[in-house]
């Protein structure tokens, strides 16, 4: 019988509309109310995560959040950090520099703020403080890479800018960060070994659980880690055929209740 089931947010949990349906409440009800634990993984803040599923049945269910892909791990009824693993001052820099090299548009993150190296800001880096319910706060990058709290930064852009220098960045920087790309537009730069799956690992340690326990559900390639750590990973049918090919199963769309779908199946009444 599985344990924990590691939900991923954008284009799993959630529709199109950002909003978590009706037959996706239910069953994630329905997992916990047989003694199930259901985690939620985002590159998404705590914050930002918490706030998707405020003002629904799953407010005060739902307790531990795997953030910033691993990076922060939160358990909310205690209310306190279980882990939370900043880039270092030296790896702030390096970054800053390809950055200023290759003047990709860019920003980075704390736990409450987006930070922004330049007064010009990305319509992109725009979206995800709307989304997030985050403040921008315009640094010049020495007093940036003098900060401890920077925990990820996101180089931004056109679906095909972020595929044009996704491989370069891999290429040169896959042994010292941990690298993945979030989303078309996203790709983030993090602390080495930093993932959905360490984080997923170091939640399961915590809690006495181990992998044969654990389903995972997601639809990027950062939701990879995951599908490698768990019993069962399952892709949503909106995924790629990239990320489709690494999970042992492929669910229905995000707009098609993929979650419930999944859970109905593996959870039954």
């Amino acid at each position: 019988m599985y344990k924990l089931l590691a939900l991923d947010l954008d284009g799993t949990l959630l529709n199109k509309e950002n909003k978590i349906s009706a037959q996706n409440i239910s069953a994630i009800k329905q997992v916990i109310n047989g003694n199930g634990i259901v985690v939620l993984c985002s590159a998404r803040p705590v914050n930002a995560m918490i706030a998707v599923i405020r003002n629904t049945e799953l407010a005060y269910l739902i307790r531990y959040f795997i953030s910033f892909n691993g990076a922060w791990i939160y358990d909310r009824v205690e209310e306190k950090d279980l882990c939370f693993t900043p880039l270092s001052g030296r790896d702030v820099k390096v970054i800053i520099s390809l950055l200023a090299e290759h003047q990709f548009p860019h920003h980075f993150f704390t736990r409450n703020n987006i930070i922004s190296s330049s007064s010009h800001i990305s319509d992109y880096t725009k979206y995800e403080s709307e989304l997030f319910d985050m403040e921008i706060l315009i640094s010049d990058p020495v007093n940036i890479s003098q900060r401890d709290d920077i925990v990820k930064v996101s180089i931004v852009g056109s679906t095909d800018f972020i595929a044009s220098i996704a491989d370069k960045i891999d290429q040169k920087f896959h042994q010292q960060y941990s690298l993945s790309k979030t989303s078309n537009h996203y790709y983030e730069i993090m602390s080495q070994n930093i993932s959905k799956g360490s984080g997923l690992h170091y939640l399961c340690q915590h809690l006495n659980i181990n992998a044969e326990s654990v389903v995972s559900m997601g639809d990027q390639e950062n939701d990879i880690s995951m599908f490698q750590f768990s019993a069962l990973g399952i892709a949503m049918g909106n995924a790629s055929d990239f990320v489709k090919s690494h999970a042992d199963r492929v669910s229905l769309d995000n707009n098609q209740h993929g979650v419930a779908f999944t859970i109905n199946q593996l959870w039954p009444l």
